[in-house]
């Protein structure tokens, strides 16, 4: 995908979230963590992690709760993995707990690519 078809398609997913200009804060700061974990992520990678974090802002603008997940399937996601989902997810008010669960994915995808 080029540059700037990627530009487009985050682009489109800042205005979904409801409010772009916490999408864009939330993406950048999420951006900055990783970098700190040295967590790196391919483009089609990015681009998941984009949707999800711009489905969590709507979510947490609307107060919208995903249902209740089952820990248990997540044993195989490293504890690195969902620590750094739950820093992300305490950026943004009205979110279920669980919510981390399902961001830490992102993060642990992008580590098994690299060690691979």
């Amino acid at each position: 995908m080029s540059k700037q078809g990627m530009e487009e398609q985050i682009e489109v997913l800042l205005q979904k979230s409801g409010n772009a200009i916490i999408c864009k804060e939330l993406l950048i700061n999420t951006q900055n963590l990783l970098i700190e974990e040295k967590v790196k992520m391919n483009d089609t990678q990015w681009l998941s992690l984009t949707s999800h974090l711009s489905a969590m802002v709507y979510r947490s603008i609307h107060k919208e709760q995903i249902a209740p997940i089952d820990v248990n399937l997540f044993n195989e996601v490293s504890l690195e993995s969902i620590n750094l989902a739950e820093k992300i997810c305490m950026m943004l008010p009205n979110l279920h707990v669980d919510e981390k669960y399902l961001l830490s994915i992102h993060f642990e995808a992008a580590k098994m690519n690299h060690s691979l």
